[in-house]
Formats: structure tokens, sequence, C-alpha cells
């Protein structure tokens, strides 16, 4: 894969241009799917900025199946969090949302993790970027991720097992990963999937899932209100500074699980410190390769998703796309 000498960035898509990028993909015409009541969620303008920023970085040359262009994609990820940090640097970026003391998790996804395929070179361009940054390899705690990444590196082990006592989130109660008392920031790397329960698994179910014993308890109604009650936990929600979607490669049909007919390369890792804004993002992206593939929308629109607009009625994000600053950059 030829590798471009300097990113060529593209200009910011408005809030109103990247609805029309959702629009496309049979978002309006979805709506009388689900009636008058939708259209209480359609996005109003306004002149505040938003509170929630997600940039998206895009290459063609980053991924061809799951052979990735490493070096590449640390540049991907470097204008992501220089862009959405402000700062000039990638050192400072990191600083500006990490602490030097921080024990930080990185919490990957494993299902799917091998028919995807992109994994292992994502987890070893962040901890590469993690140890250029300043933290030692004792403060980089790798959940989920490939063992063979974990063994070469040598991060701190892990904690294993889950706490004794159970939390109450509200709805339900359950015990937590002891992953959570080791570790006291998280860098979420989800997966962008379709889920066939709760429509979308990205951010947040990769969380509210990913870190308690008894995840198949958690799947009525679309996994709501279940997903926003656990990753509302103080363990899980004060502790999240950073979500970096990997979706180099994504799943746009019968996910959770993968095969090579329902993967696309789509070549993109999508950034943000609000993971409900991200799932929303997520969800337009998908619908969008979704109608490239001849298939409909998931949902009309990202708040008719039940875990998506419960997170944002419990403050944990924005789900609505007009309220949603979006950067996409492409390098190459």
């Amino acid at each position: 894969m030829p590798k471009p000498e300097k990113p060529t960035p593209v200009p910011m898509v408005s809030r109103r241009t990247f609805l029309g990028i959702a629009s496309s993909t049979a978002v309006i015409p979805a709506l009388s799917t689900y009636g008058q009541d939708a259209l209480a969620l359609l996005p109003t303008p306004r002149t505040t900025p938003s509170s929630a920023h997600v940039v998206e970085v895009n290459s063609d040359y980053v991924v061809v199946g799951a052979t990735v262009h490493k070096i590449l994609l640390g540049e991907m990820i470097e204008a992501a969090l220089k862009t959405l940090t402000k700062e000039k640097s990638l050192k400072a970026s990191w600083h500006a949302l990490l602490h030097e003391r921080d024990v930080i998790g990185l919490k990957f996804n494993s299902s799917a993790q091998q028919a995807i395929g992109t994994s292992a070179a994502m987890a070893e361009v962040l901890i590469e970027s993690l140890l250029d940054a300043g933290w030692p390899l004792d403060q980089l705690v790798c959940i989920e991720a490939p063992t063979s990444t974990v063994k070469g590196y040598q991060t701190r082990p892990m904690a294993a097992g889950y706490r004794s006592v159970a939390s109450n989130f509200g709805s339900g109660t359950d015990n937590l990963s002891r992953v959570l008392d080791q570790v006291t920031a998280i860098i979420n790397v989800p997966f962008l999937k379709t889920h066939n329960i709760a429509s979308i698994t990205c951010c947040l179910k990769n969380l509210s899932h990913g870190l308690v014993q008894h995840p198949a308890r958690f799947h009525k109604n679309g996994c709501s209100p279940y997903v926003a009650d656990i990753v509302a936990l103080p363990e899980i929600k004060d502790k999240l500074k950073l979500n970096i979607v990997d979706a180099l490669r994504v799943v746009y049909r019968g996910g959770p699980s993968a095969s090579d007919g329902s993967i696309a390369d789509l070549g993109s890792i999508v950034a943000s410190t609000d993971p409900v804004a991200l799932d929303a993002v997520g969800v337009s992206i998908l619908n969008d390769t979704r109608s490239r593939k001849g298939l409909g929308a998931m949902a009309a629109i990202p708040a008719q998703i039940p875990y998506l607009a419960h997170a944002q009625a419990l403050g944990l994000g924005i789900a609505k796309l007009f309220d949603i600053d979006f950067d996409r950059l492409r390098l190459g």
C-alpha cells in the first residue's frame, strides 16, 4: 500500500451537510416506519457551540482486508487527537486527555476480533504512541486485546475476575470487572458493528457489556436501559477519557459476529470524548455503508435506538446529529 507523504485535510463537514449524508441513506423515508413520534427527535437548528465533538479520519491506503498500514494508522490517530484537543503535537494531545500518573486501560472488543483482524495493529500503534508520550508499560493495561500483543509488549497484567459484591445500576445489578479497580483512566477502542438486538454495538456497549460478569442478562428491549445505566456508574463514566473507534473494517450486517460477507473495508478511525455522540455518528456511518450495499437503514435517526435515547436522557452525551460538531479528515 503506497503511503502519502503528507495528510491532506478535508474541510469540516457541517452539521447540515452531515445530516444530508444521513438522509441519503433512506433516513427520511424511514420516518414513516416510526410514525409521527419520530418527528420529535429530529434536530432543530442552534447557534451555540456543541459540547460533543467527533473526528473521523479516513484513508484509502490504511487497510486492505486485515492488512493494516501501521505507520499511516499512527498518522491518522495523531490527526484525530490533534483536531479533537486543538493541541499542536500528539504528545500534548495525550497529556490534555490523560494524567501522567494514570494507569490506562485500553478496552478493545474480543467479539469478531479474529474475523476483522485489525485489533493487533490498533493496539500496537496506540501502545507505541502512549510510550512515546511518556507513559511506561507498567501504566498500560490491555483489556480484550490480542494475546500476542499483550505478551509481546509485556504491558501491565490485567486484574482477573470480577468484584465479589455486585453493583446496583438502577435497572439491575451485576459484578463489575476487577480491572476497573486497577485502572484510573479508560481509552475505549471498540469496533463499529451492527447488532442483532441493540441495532449497533460501538462505544457504549463495548463498556456496558464488556465490563460486567453476566452481559447476557441485559439484552431485553434492545439492551435498554441497561447499556446507559451501566456506563453511568462512576467506576466507568468517571474513568472514560477517550473513545477511538476502529472503523478500519466495519460489520455492516449480521453483527456482532462477523464473516467475510458482512465486513466492509472503510479505512476510518473515529474519535471523541463523548461516547453517545460517537455511537450516533456510528449509526450514520453504518447506514451509509448499508445503503451502498443495497440494505436499509437500521433506524430512522440515531436517537430512535432505545439505548442511545436513554444515554442522552441520562446526560452521558449527545445522540442528535445536528447537535454534534463533526470533523472529517482524509489522509492521502
